[in-house]
Protein backbone atom coordinates (compact mmCIF):
# COMPACT_ATOMS: atom_id res chain seq x y z
CA UNK A 1 0.00 0.00 0.00
CA UNK A 2 1.33 3.41 -0.96
CA UNK A 3 1.20 6.24 1.61
CA UNK A 4 0.59 9.77 0.30
CA UNK A 5 1.44 12.60 2.72
CA UNK A 6 -0.32 15.97 2.81
CA UNK A 7 2.77 18.07 2.19
CA UNK A 8 1.56 18.77 -1.36
CA UNK A 9 -1.99 19.99 -1.86
CA UNK A 10 -4.01 21.75 -4.53
CA UNK A 11 -6.70 24.41 -4.31
CA UNK A 12 -8.10 23.71 -7.73
CA UNK A 13 -8.63 20.61 -9.84
CA UNK A 14 -6.71 21.11 -13.06
CA UNK A 15 -5.92 18.81 -15.99
CA UNK A 16 -2.49 20.47 -16.27
CA UNK A 17 -1.52 19.87 -12.62
CA UNK A 18 1.68 17.99 -11.81
CA UNK A 19 0.80 14.75 -9.98
CA UNK A 20 2.25 14.12 -6.53
CA UNK A 21 2.40 10.38 -7.22
CA UNK A 22 1.62 7.78 -9.85
CA UNK A 23 -0.33 4.68 -8.85
CA UNK A 24 -1.27 1.51 -10.66
CA UNK A 25 -4.90 0.88 -11.51
CA UNK A 26 -6.34 -1.20 -8.69
CA UNK A 27 -3.72 -0.04 -6.18
CA UNK A 28 -4.64 0.77 -2.58
CA UNK A 29 -3.39 4.07 -1.18
CA UNK A 30 -3.54 5.73 2.24
CA UNK A 31 -3.88 9.49 1.83
CA UNK A 32 -3.19 12.03 4.60
CA UNK A 33 -5.41 15.14 4.48
CA UNK A 34 -5.71 18.55 6.13
CA UNK A 35 -9.01 19.91 7.39
CA UNK A 36 -10.77 22.50 5.24
CA UNK A 37 -9.09 25.36 7.14
CA UNK A 38 -5.62 23.85 6.56
CA UNK A 39 -5.29 23.54 10.34
CA UNK A 40 -5.55 27.28 10.92
CA UNK A 41 -8.43 27.11 13.44
CA UNK A 42 -7.19 24.15 15.48
CA UNK A 43 -4.80 26.06 17.82
CA UNK A 44 -6.71 27.34 20.89
CA UNK A 45 -7.44 31.05 20.79
CA UNK A 46 -7.19 31.40 17.02
CA UNK A 47 -9.88 33.67 15.57
CA UNK A 48 -11.39 33.94 12.10
CA UNK A 49 -9.57 37.25 11.65
CA UNK A 50 -6.32 35.28 11.60
CA UNK A 51 -7.40 32.85 8.88
CA UNK A 52 -5.85 33.10 5.43
CA UNK A 53 -8.92 32.45 3.29
CA UNK A 54 -6.69 31.75 0.30
CA UNK A 55 -5.80 28.45 1.96
CA UNK A 56 -9.23 26.84 2.35
CA UNK A 57 -10.27 23.39 1.13
CA UNK A 58 -6.81 21.96 0.44
CA UNK A 59 -6.99 18.62 -1.38
CA UNK A 60 -4.11 16.17 -1.21
CA UNK A 61 -2.90 15.21 -4.68
CA UNK A 62 -3.44 14.91 -7.50
CA UNK A 63 -2.74 11.23 -8.11
CA UNK A 64 -2.04 9.98 -11.63
CA UNK A 65 -3.78 6.64 -12.14
CA UNK A 66 -2.02 4.51 -14.75
CA UNK A 67 -4.30 3.50 -17.58
CA UNK A 68 -7.02 6.07 -16.85
CA UNK A 69 -7.99 7.77 -20.11
CA UNK A 70 -10.59 10.37 -21.03
CA UNK A 71 -13.85 8.53 -21.56
CA UNK A 72 -13.10 5.99 -18.80
CA UNK A 73 -14.70 5.64 -15.39
CA UNK A 74 -12.66 6.02 -12.19
CA UNK A 75 -13.78 3.65 -9.43
CA UNK A 76 -12.87 4.72 -5.90
CA UNK A 77 -13.55 2.25 -3.10
CA UNK A 78 -13.40 3.93 0.33
CA UNK A 79 -11.90 1.26 2.57
CA UNK A 80 -11.31 3.31 5.71
CA UNK A 81 -11.40 6.84 7.14
CA UNK A 82 -9.17 7.58 10.13
CA UNK A 83 -9.66 10.82 12.04
CA UNK A 84 -7.28 12.96 14.08
CA UNK A 85 -8.29 13.58 17.73
CA UNK A 86 -9.31 17.24 17.28
CA UNK A 87 -11.68 18.99 14.89
CA UNK A 88 -13.48 22.32 14.70
CA UNK A 89 -16.53 24.06 13.33
CA UNK A 90 -17.49 27.71 13.01
CA UNK A 91 -20.34 30.07 12.16
CA UNK A 92 -20.15 33.68 11.03
CA UNK A 93 -22.21 36.47 9.48
CA UNK A 94 -20.95 35.93 5.93
CA UNK A 95 -21.63 32.24 5.32
CA UNK A 96 -24.38 29.70 5.79
CA UNK A 97 -28.15 29.67 5.48
CA UNK A 98 -28.69 31.36 8.87
CA UNK A 99 -25.92 33.94 8.64
CA UNK A 100 -28.44 36.75 9.24
CA UNK A 101 -29.11 35.22 12.69
CA UNK A 102 -25.46 35.10 13.76
CA UNK A 103 -24.61 37.94 16.14
CA UNK A 104 -20.86 37.33 16.14
CA UNK A 105 -18.51 34.66 14.79
CA UNK A 106 -18.17 31.55 16.93
CA UNK A 107 -15.63 28.72 16.78
CA UNK A 108 -15.97 25.41 18.57
CA UNK A 109 -13.19 22.84 18.84
CA UNK A 110 -14.23 19.30 19.67
CA UNK A 111 -12.28 16.21 20.67
CA UNK A 112 -12.89 12.89 18.97
CA UNK A 113 -12.46 9.91 21.29
CA UNK A 114 -14.18 6.73 22.38
CA UNK A 115 -16.29 6.59 19.26
CA UNK A 116 -17.88 9.99 19.82
CA UNK A 117 -17.40 13.75 19.50
CA UNK A 118 -17.40 15.85 22.67
CA UNK A 119 -19.62 18.73 21.57
CA UNK A 120 -20.37 20.07 25.07
CA UNK A 121 -20.61 19.00 28.70
CA UNK A 122 -24.12 17.74 27.97
CA UNK A 123 -23.71 16.06 24.62
CA UNK A 124 -21.42 13.71 22.71
CA UNK A 125 -22.23 13.43 19.02
CA UNK A 126 -22.09 10.18 17.09
CA UNK A 127 -19.20 9.84 14.66
CA UNK A 128 -20.16 9.97 10.98
CA UNK A 129 -16.81 10.23 9.15
CA UNK A 130 -17.09 11.33 5.52
CA UNK A 131 -15.13 12.93 2.69
CA UNK A 132 -16.17 16.44 1.69
CA UNK A 133 -13.87 17.03 -1.30
CA UNK A 134 -13.05 14.27 -3.75
CA UNK A 135 -12.72 14.82 -7.46
CA UNK A 136 -10.83 14.41 -10.70
CA UNK A 137 -9.53 17.00 -13.13
CA UNK A 138 -12.22 18.50 -15.38
CA UNK A 139 -11.85 18.58 -19.17
CA UNK A 140 -11.83 22.37 -19.40
CA UNK A 141 -10.74 25.19 -17.14
CA UNK A 142 -9.55 24.47 -13.59
CA UNK A 143 -12.26 24.29 -10.92
CA UNK A 144 -11.57 25.48 -7.34
CA UNK A 145 -11.65 22.71 -4.74
CA UNK A 146 -14.51 24.48 -2.94
CA UNK A 147 -16.77 24.03 -5.97
CA UNK A 148 -18.59 20.79 -6.84
CA UNK A 149 -19.57 19.63 -10.30
CA UNK A 150 -19.79 16.62 -12.58
CA UNK A 151 -16.09 15.98 -11.87
CA UNK A 152 -16.83 15.60 -8.14
CA UNK A 153 -15.13 18.22 -5.97
CA UNK A 154 -16.70 19.73 -2.86
CA UNK A 155 -19.89 17.66 -2.94
CA UNK A 156 -20.13 17.26 0.87
CA UNK A 157 -22.12 14.06 0.37
CA UNK A 158 -22.55 12.06 3.58
CA UNK A 159 -22.75 8.83 1.55
CA UNK A 160 -19.06 9.13 0.70
CA UNK A 161 -17.84 7.30 3.77
CA UNK A 162 -16.23 3.97 4.68
CA UNK A 163 -17.69 1.23 2.53
CA UNK A 164 -18.80 3.54 -0.27
CA UNK A 165 -17.86 3.09 -3.92
CA UNK A 166 -17.68 6.33 -5.91
CA UNK A 167 -17.61 6.47 -9.70
CA UNK A 168 -16.35 9.60 -11.48
CA UNK A 169 -16.00 10.35 -15.20
CA UNK A 170 -12.39 10.59 -16.37
CA UNK A 171 -11.69 13.70 -18.44
CA UNK A 172 -7.87 13.93 -18.29
CA UNK A 173 -5.06 11.40 -18.73
CA UNK A 174 -4.43 9.72 -15.38
CA UNK A 175 -7.70 11.16 -13.97
CA UNK A 176 -5.69 13.33 -11.50
CA UNK A 177 -7.64 12.49 -8.35
CA UNK A 178 -7.39 14.70 -5.26
CA UNK A 179 -9.28 14.64 -1.96
CA UNK A 180 -9.56 16.30 1.44
CA UNK A 181 -12.03 18.18 3.67
CA UNK A 182 -12.85 15.27 6.00
CA UNK A 183 -15.70 15.64 8.46
CA UNK A 184 -16.11 13.74 11.73
CA UNK A 185 -19.83 14.40 11.30
CA UNK A 186 -22.06 16.63 9.20
CA UNK A 187 -25.79 16.96 8.72
CA UNK A 188 -27.20 16.67 5.22
CA UNK A 189 -27.44 20.23 3.94
CA UNK A 190 -24.46 21.57 5.95
CA UNK A 191 -26.60 24.64 6.63
CA UNK A 192 -24.06 26.48 8.79
CA UNK A 193 -21.26 26.10 6.27
CA UNK A 194 -19.18 23.53 8.18
CA UNK A 195 -19.19 19.99 9.39
CA UNK A 196 -16.83 19.07 12.18
CA UNK A 197 -13.78 19.80 10.07
CA UNK A 198 -10.89 17.48 10.86
CA UNK A 199 -7.60 16.15 9.46
CA UNK A 200 -7.19 12.46 8.90
CA UNK A 201 -6.34 9.66 6.50
CA UNK A 202 -8.36 7.96 3.78
CA UNK A 203 -7.56 4.45 2.59
CA UNK A 204 -8.93 3.80 -0.89
CA UNK A 205 -8.56 1.37 -3.77
CA UNK A 206 -8.54 3.26 -7.06
CA UNK A 207 -9.24 1.55 -10.37
CA UNK A 208 -9.46 2.81 -13.94
CA UNK A 209 -12.40 1.10 -15.66
CA UNK A 210 -12.45 1.12 -19.45
CA UNK A 211 -16.22 1.52 -19.53
CA UNK A 212 -18.15 4.61 -20.62
CA UNK A 213 -18.80 6.84 -17.64
CA UNK A 214 -21.96 8.52 -16.60
CA UNK A 215 -21.34 12.27 -16.98
CA UNK A 216 -21.99 12.79 -13.25
CA UNK A 217 -20.86 11.22 -9.95
CA UNK A 218 -22.44 7.94 -8.91
CA UNK A 219 -22.06 6.39 -5.46
CA UNK A 220 -23.09 3.04 -3.98
CA UNK A 221 -23.25 2.71 -0.22
CA UNK A 222 -25.39 0.94 2.36
CA UNK A 223 -27.68 -0.75 -0.12
CA UNK A 224 -28.40 2.47 -2.03
CA UNK A 225 -27.45 3.60 -5.51
CA UNK A 226 -27.25 7.39 -5.75
CA UNK A 227 -26.50 10.00 -8.38
CA UNK A 228 -25.13 13.40 -7.41
CA UNK A 229 -25.86 16.73 -9.10
CA UNK A 230 -24.39 20.17 -8.43
CA UNK A 231 -25.94 23.29 -9.91
CA UNK A 232 -26.14 27.04 -9.17
CA UNK A 233 -29.31 26.58 -7.09
CA UNK A 234 -30.86 23.77 -5.03
CA UNK A 235 -33.88 23.87 -7.34
CA UNK A 236 -31.71 23.22 -10.37
CA UNK A 237 -29.67 20.60 -8.51
CA UNK A 238 -32.63 18.44 -7.46
CA UNK A 239 -34.07 18.58 -10.96
CA UNK A 240 -30.71 17.50 -12.40
CA UNK A 241 -30.44 14.66 -9.84
CA UNK A 242 -33.88 13.36 -10.88
CA UNK A 243 -32.92 13.44 -14.56
CA UNK A 244 -29.53 11.86 -13.88
CA UNK A 245 -31.03 8.91 -12.03
CA UNK A 246 -33.58 8.46 -14.80
CA UNK A 247 -30.79 8.44 -17.40
CA UNK A 248 -28.82 5.88 -15.37
CA UNK A 249 -31.81 3.58 -15.06
CA UNK A 250 -32.53 3.76 -18.77
CA UNK A 251 -28.88 3.05 -19.69
CA UNK A 252 -27.95 0.43 -17.11
CA UNK A 253 -31.19 -1.50 -16.55
CA UNK A 254 -33.95 -2.97 -18.67
CA UNK A 255 -36.43 -0.40 -17.39
CA UNK A 256 -38.36 1.63 -19.95
CA UNK A 257 -39.05 5.30 -19.26
CA UNK A 258 -42.61 4.95 -17.86
CA UNK A 259 -41.63 2.24 -15.36
CA UNK A 260 -38.49 4.12 -14.37
CA UNK A 261 -40.48 7.27 -13.62
CA UNK A 262 -42.97 5.27 -11.56
CA UNK A 263 -40.21 3.61 -9.54
CA UNK A 264 -38.42 6.92 -8.96
CA UNK A 265 -41.65 8.36 -7.60
CA UNK A 266 -42.36 5.29 -5.45
CA UNK A 267 -38.90 4.44 -4.15
CA UNK A 268 -36.26 7.13 -4.78
CA UNK A 269 -35.33 9.81 -2.24
CA UNK A 270 -34.04 13.32 -2.88
CA UNK A 271 -31.42 14.42 -0.33
CA UNK A 272 -29.78 17.85 -0.11
CA UNK A 273 -26.05 17.32 0.39
CA UNK A 274 -25.01 20.93 0.87
CA UNK A 275 -26.53 24.39 0.52
CA UNK A 276 -23.47 26.59 1.08
CA UNK A 277 -20.87 26.01 -1.64
CA UNK A 278 -20.64 28.06 -4.86
CA UNK A 279 -22.78 25.34 -6.50
CA UNK A 280 -25.42 23.48 -4.48
CA UNK A 281 -25.47 19.68 -4.33
CA UNK A 282 -28.40 17.25 -4.26
CA UNK A 283 -28.39 13.49 -4.62
CA UNK A 284 -31.15 11.02 -5.50
CA UNK A 285 -31.00 7.64 -3.76
CA UNK A 286 -32.50 4.47 -5.19
CA UNK A 287 -32.56 1.01 -3.57
CA UNK A 288 -29.73 -0.98 -5.14
CA UNK A 289 -31.67 -4.24 -5.06
CA UNK A 290 -34.50 -2.62 -7.05
CA UNK A 291 -32.04 -1.63 -9.76
CA UNK A 292 -30.49 -5.11 -9.69
CA UNK A 293 -33.93 -6.65 -10.20
CA UNK A 294 -33.87 -4.99 -13.63
CA UNK A 295 -30.35 -6.07 -14.52
CA UNK A 296 -28.15 -3.40 -12.96
CA UNK A 297 -24.57 -4.57 -12.35
CA UNK A 298 -22.14 -2.26 -10.59
CA UNK A 299 -18.90 -1.95 -12.58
Amino acid sequence: MKNIDNDRVVYQLDNRAEPVATIASGETVRIRTHDCFHGQLLPPGTTLDEVDFGHLNPATGPLFVEGARPGDTLKIEILDIELDPLGCTEIDQTFGVLRDRVDSPAIRRAEVSGGGIRFSERLSLRLRPMIGVIGVAPAGSPVPTDTPGDHGGNMDCTMITKGAVLYLPVSAPGALLALGDLHACMGDGEIGGCGLEIPGRVTARITALHVPPHPFPVVIQGGALAVIASEPTVEEAWQAAVRNLHDLLLRDTTLAAPEAIMLQSLAADLVICQTVNPRKTVRMDFPLDYAEAYGYEAP
